[in-house]
């Protein structure tokens, strides 16, 4: 079909204010390699990443231009990420914006480099995503595209339980939108308002427990509890933040003792608990000894650590001790909270995060599937989870594409 110009360009405008249905009627039928890239942007915004990929693979096997083939190719890397690919979209996006930057469409170079941005938030490379969105943030934006790049912080600040920061990056993300509407970024916007909102722990503290949001994580991290994340599985005090999720017998230790404390712990309960046995003989006994000498020495930085009573154990802290815990006692529970950043996990970086085996993490996983908390997408080594409605990047916010200016 030939292409109209006056209707690809209605199209990339409905595209640019998230408008995907009314950008389809409007190339639905056009083959032209400019109609096929909007029309699978289109595909892509409403959801459906097998028919946007479809569509635009035959827009840059078509394409004529240099400039059509450079951005049917950066839509595909928004495809990429979105389809849980985001290693493969870090590389791609950095390529894909230096050839549309040497085309002169510096817009939807801006934007690439903001889909590499997202790609190492998933990939839980926050330093480089960080840099990538300064480096963005540097330019001459368009309020929508400003809009994205305080989407993108406020994910990062999300992903370090940086409430407050989040929270004022999506308020600057209202402020732009005001400027530049687009529904599918104003829902974006609403989409990470609620996680920020939503109970997704519970805080046990002086023998009371309550749930906690993400801004009462990020109040009971700032230094003046010693904190014992079991979400996480790590313990935070003052600056210093101990990581155990690889270290599962010494979170157990620690954990026991934090619920209890400021109270001791027999050593054989310690021993039962710790080491789930319900009979405790010497051998326990002296391993743990030797496991907890080895948790205080971890622990040296905190300020706090296991110290020996008459006839147990105890924290020893400087500060008051608190636990966060899961919303519920099981796995489940636990591995669904980690996928409430919006980040695109596997099911090994799950595993790793909370301390658990894969197969332990795929049980969970295919339980939060059937029960609707996620979303599984991809195929083999590329499967990823994420929870559904989180702002995710498969969205497809190419804003700049007008084709024939």
């Amino acid at each position: 079909m030939t292409p109209q110009v006056p209707a690809l360009l209605e199209a990339a405008r409905a595209l640019a204010t998230g408008s995907p249905l009314h950008a389809l009627g409007l190339v639905g039928r056009d083959d032209s390699a400019p109609g096929l890239t909007l029309r699978g942007i289109a595909y892509a915004q409403l959801g459906d990443l097998d028919l946007a990929r479809s569509a635009l693979e035959q827009a840059a096997a078509g394409a004529t231009d240099p400039l059509t083939l450079a951005r049917a190719r950066a839509a595909l890397v928004e495809v990429a990420l979105g389809s849980g690919a985001p290693a493969q979209a870090a590389a791609a996006a950095t390529t894909a914006a230096d050839a549309l930057e040497r085309l002169g469409d510096a817009r939807n170079a801006a934007m690439q480099r903001l889909v590499r941005a997202r790609a190492e938030v998933l990939l839980g490379r926050l330093n480089e995503a960080r840099r990538a969105v300064e480096a963005v943030l540097a330019g001459d934006l368009a309020p929508d595209l400003r809009a994205v790049a305080s989407l993108v912080q406020a994910e990062i600040a999300v992903r370090t339980l940086a409430s407050t920061t989040a929270r004022d990056a999506l308020a600057r993300a209202r402020g732009a939108l005001e400027l530049a509407p687009h529904q599918l970024l104003a829902r974006a916007v609403d989409a990470l308002e609620h996680e920020l909102a939503r109970p997704v722990a519970r805080l046990w503290r002086d023998g009371l427990t309550s749930d906690a949001d993400l801004f009462t994580i990020e109040a009971a991290s700032r230094g003046e509890l010693l904190l014992v994340d079991a979400c996480r599985r790590l313990v935070i005090g003052g600056r210093v933040t101990v990581p155990l999720a690889r270290r599962s017998v010494l979170f157990a230790l620690l954990l026991v003792l934090a619920r209890a404390w400021p109270a001791a712990v027999a050593r054989d309960e310690l021993a039962a608990r710790a080491f789930a046995v319900r009979r405790v003989n010497d051998s326990h006994r002296a391993r743990l000894r030797v496991e907890l000498g080895r948790l205080r020495k971890l622990m040296d930085g905190l300020g706090a650590g296991p110290t020996a009573t008459g006839d147990g154990y105890v924290l020893a802290s400087q500060r008051d001790v608190a636990v966060l815990l899961p919303p519920a006692d099981d796995e489940v529970a636990r591995l669904g909270l980690l996928l409430g950043d919006g980040a695109s996990w596997s099911a090994q970086a799950l595993a790793e995060h909370a301390g658990v085996s894969l197969r332990t993490a795929q049980r969970a996983l295919r339980a939060l599937v059937e029960q609707g908390v996620a979303v599984r997408t991809g195929k083999g080594k590329d499967v990823r989870y994420t929870r559904p409605g989180a702002p995710i990047a498969s969205r497809m916010l190419l804003l700049g594409l007008v084709p024939g200016v």
